[in-house]
Protein backbone atom coordinates (compact mmCIF):
# COMPACT_ATOMS: atom_id res chain seq x y z
CA UNK A 1 0.00 0.00 0.00
CA UNK A 2 2.08 3.38 -0.95
CA UNK A 3 0.02 6.62 0.17
CA UNK A 4 0.80 9.65 -1.36
CA UNK A 5 3.26 11.48 0.72
CA UNK A 6 1.22 14.65 2.30
CA UNK A 7 2.80 17.88 3.99
CA UNK A 8 3.27 18.06 7.49
CA UNK A 9 1.04 21.33 8.60
CA UNK A 10 3.46 22.28 11.50
CA UNK A 11 6.94 21.98 9.36
CA UNK A 12 5.41 22.39 5.92
CA UNK A 13 7.97 19.43 4.76
CA UNK A 14 7.12 16.06 2.98
CA UNK A 15 5.82 13.36 5.20
CA UNK A 16 7.71 9.60 4.39
CA UNK A 17 5.78 6.95 3.96
CA UNK A 18 6.43 5.57 7.17
CA UNK A 19 5.26 8.71 8.57
CA UNK A 20 2.09 8.36 6.22
CA UNK A 21 1.35 4.96 7.86
CA UNK A 22 2.21 5.73 11.47
CA UNK A 23 -0.22 8.29 11.04
CA UNK A 24 -3.19 6.35 9.44
CA UNK A 25 -2.08 3.56 12.33
CA UNK A 26 -2.80 6.12 15.11
CA UNK A 27 -6.20 6.41 13.29
CA UNK A 28 -7.38 3.60 12.96
CA UNK A 29 -6.38 3.03 16.55
CA UNK A 30 -8.50 5.92 17.77
CA UNK A 31 -11.95 4.98 15.41
CA UNK A 32 -11.51 1.28 16.79
CA UNK A 33 -11.05 2.53 20.40
CA UNK A 34 -14.26 4.78 19.99
CA UNK A 35 -15.69 1.45 18.82
CA UNK A 36 -14.88 -0.50 21.70
CA UNK A 37 -16.05 2.30 23.94
CA UNK A 38 -19.66 2.31 22.19
CA UNK A 39 -20.05 -1.43 22.56
CA UNK A 40 -18.93 -1.53 26.17
CA UNK A 41 -21.50 0.80 26.70
CA UNK A 42 -24.25 -1.11 24.33
CA UNK A 43 -23.44 -4.01 26.71
CA UNK A 44 -23.17 -2.44 30.11
CA UNK A 45 -26.83 -3.94 30.98
CA UNK A 46 -26.79 -2.49 34.67
CA UNK A 47 -26.66 0.65 33.40
CA UNK A 48 -28.90 0.36 30.59
CA UNK A 49 -31.71 -1.29 33.05
CA UNK A 50 -31.36 1.60 35.18
CA UNK A 51 -32.13 4.16 32.16
CA UNK A 52 -34.95 1.92 30.88
CA UNK A 53 -36.52 1.48 34.60
CA UNK A 54 -35.85 6.06 35.13
CA UNK A 55 -37.69 5.91 31.75
CA UNK A 56 -40.37 3.95 32.42
CA UNK A 57 -40.98 5.87 35.85
CA UNK A 58 -41.48 8.99 34.03
CA UNK A 59 -44.07 8.09 32.08
CA UNK A 60 -45.60 6.13 34.91
CA UNK A 61 -46.11 9.47 36.48
CA UNK A 62 -47.00 11.15 33.51
CA UNK A 63 -50.00 8.90 32.97
CA UNK A 64 -51.11 8.87 36.26
CA UNK A 65 -51.14 12.53 36.14
CA UNK A 66 -53.33 12.36 33.14
CA UNK A 67 -55.59 9.55 34.65
CA UNK A 68 -55.98 11.29 37.63
CA UNK A 69 -56.87 14.64 35.81
CA UNK A 70 -59.86 12.58 33.98
CA UNK A 71 -60.88 11.21 37.28
CA UNK A 72 -61.36 14.77 37.83
CA UNK A 73 -64.21 14.69 35.26
CA UNK A 74 -66.26 11.89 36.58
CA UNK A 75 -68.59 13.06 38.97
CA UNK A 76 -70.06 15.36 36.48
CA UNK A 77 -70.09 12.49 34.32
CA UNK A 78 -71.97 10.25 36.53
CA UNK A 79 -74.49 13.43 36.93
CA UNK A 80 -75.06 13.27 33.40
CA UNK A 81 -76.14 9.76 33.51
CA UNK A 82 -79.69 9.62 34.29
CA UNK A 83 -80.60 12.65 31.50
CA UNK A 84 -78.51 10.08 29.18
CA UNK A 85 -80.82 6.73 30.41
CA UNK A 86 -83.82 9.06 29.37
CA UNK A 87 -82.05 9.86 26.00
CA UNK A 88 -81.06 6.57 25.40
CA UNK A 89 -83.34 3.76 27.08
CA UNK A 90 -82.66 0.98 24.94
CA UNK A 91 -78.87 1.32 25.09
CA UNK A 92 -79.76 1.67 29.10
CA UNK A 93 -81.33 -1.62 29.39
CA UNK A 94 -78.19 -3.28 27.19
CA UNK A 95 -75.69 -2.20 29.28
CA UNK A 96 -77.96 -2.58 32.57
CA UNK A 97 -78.70 -5.98 31.53
CA UNK A 98 -74.90 -7.09 30.32
CA UNK A 99 -74.12 -5.99 33.80
CA UNK A 100 -76.38 -8.27 35.43
CA UNK A 101 -75.28 -11.14 33.53
CA UNK A 102 -71.67 -10.37 34.58
CA UNK A 103 -72.21 -10.04 37.71
CA UNK A 104 -74.57 -13.20 37.91
CA UNK A 105 -71.77 -15.10 35.94
CA UNK A 106 -68.76 -14.16 38.50
CA UNK A 107 -71.57 -15.21 41.47
CA UNK A 108 -71.43 -18.35 39.31
CA UNK A 109 -67.73 -18.34 39.45
CA UNK A 110 -67.06 -18.15 42.73
CA UNK A 111 -69.81 -20.64 44.45
CA UNK A 112 -68.68 -23.51 42.02
CA UNK A 113 -64.94 -22.79 43.16
CA UNK A 114 -65.74 -23.31 46.98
Amino acid sequence: MTTKPTRNAAHREPISETEALRVDLEQTRQHLANTVQQLSQQLNVPHRLKETAGQAGHRAAEVAGQAGDRMKDVPAKVKQMPAMSRQHPKATAVVGGAVAVGVGAAAWMVKRHR
